[in-house]
């Protein structure tokens, strides 16, 4: 302990979390309430981090008991510091900072604070669930269905519609399973072949990218699917074109979210050529979500495109870019944009008592 007792500075400085006040009006205040906001994210993990290093020569973390109360813990975790800072936030614009900052710095990896370096860190169980970003994405989860529920959202839909038409439905599922697997295991000596031979043999399922897979289709549609939908639906209650400007632009946040594959070593050709992808794909999410109000169906259709992607080629896309690549990432966002507006205008005419097709 005498060697590592600049562990306690963080926690000297954290001790100025007692002075917060809920709405500050001296100049003193409001600089450490900003300071708080920012700094609390890093000094829980840490001190849960530092509790670890200072006890694993007197306590066993590696213990199945041990391990199961350290991921309950994780859960619940930040749902304080949720509540003191965003609980009473009612501006909608700052909202959808507060879930995409939520997002950014929970899902994607903030929880490897509390292990890095540790016993636990080396425990192939723990290392998989946080490293994977599964675990963040489970914590975004509470994080995110409290908070909503908090500013007096409803929760996600899981009832089928009565308005779903059946047959419909049955033709999303299937062109969306065949565009998965399409998708991954493409194969054959020309572009017609590739639409119904399939090669799987490249395939390598692993439990880290089945968890990827997960964090991705749990987390990114909480965001993008339901957080930002819903807020952006509330926004434009009183447009006629309520669903059109909500399903568009939280597709479009949703694609310049991968524009960060960049800092992450992935070519810039191949990550515009993502973002492009996932704009397509993110409209026709919300146009499935909001014609069956089934929030599971984009959830479960986002996860095993990625998880087959995962076990295939890995997280990040590699390889030259070609113009075929190109022409047809735009073919197939095109398809998706068709696709989604088919399902929105269906919504729209529904909404407004037209005729239903």
């Amino acid at each position: 302990m005498t060697q590592n007792l600049f562990l306690f500075g963080p926690l000297i400085l954290n001790v100025l979390g007692l002075y917060l006040k809920p709405s500050p009006k001296k100049i003193t205040d409001r600089m450490n309430f900003i300071f708080q906001l920012f700094f609390q994210l890093f000094i829980i993990a840490e001190s849960y981090h530092y509790l670890i290093t200072m006890t694993m020569r007197l306590y066993n973390w590696n213990l199945p008991s041990s391990i199961g109360l350290l991921l309950v813990s994780l859960l619940l975790i930040y749902l304080p510091y949720t509540i003191v800072f965003f609980g009473n936030s009612q501006n909608k614009f700052l909202q959808l900072i507060i879930v995409l900052f939520l997002f950014e710095m929970v899902a994607m990896g903030g929880l490897s604070l509390v292990t890095y370096g540790t016993i636990l860190y080396f425990n192939p169980h723990v290392s998989v669930l946080i490293n994977s970003g599964f675990m963040g994405a489970i914590t975004f989860l509470v994080l995110l269905l409290f908070l909503m529920h908090y500013w007096n959202y409803d929760l996600p839909k899981m009832r089928l519609s009565k308005n779903t038409n059946k047959w419909i439905l049955l033709i999303i599922i299937i062109i969306s399973l065949w565009f998965i697997f399409w998708n991954a295991f493409a194969g054959g000596n020309n572009l017609f072949v590739s639409f119904f031979k399939f090669n799987f043999s490249g395939i390598s399922f692993k439990l880290q990218s089945i968890l990827s897979g997960l964090e991705a289709g749990i987390a990114e549609e909480l965001l993008f699917r339901y957080a930002f939908l819903t807020i952006l639906l509330v926004v434009f209650r009183n447009s006629r074109f309520q669903i059109f400007y909500g399903a568009i632009i939280s597709s479009l946040c949703f694609g310049a979210l991968h524009l960060g594959n960049v800092a992450a070593g992935q070519s810039l050709a191949n990550t515009i050529n993502q973002v492009v992808f996932a704009f397509g794909m993110g409209l026709l999410m919300c146009g499935i979500y909001l014609y069956t109000d089934l929030f599971y169906l984009p959830v479960l259709f986002h996860t095993l495109l990625d998880t087959l992607v995962f076990s295939v080629s890995g997280e990040l896309m590699s390889g030259k870019v070609t113009m075929v690549d190109n022409i047809m990432t735009l073919i197939e966002t095109l398809i998706f944009v068709v696709l989604a507006l088919a399902l929105l205008i269906s919504v729209y005419n529904r909404r407004n008592s037209y005729s239903f097709y």
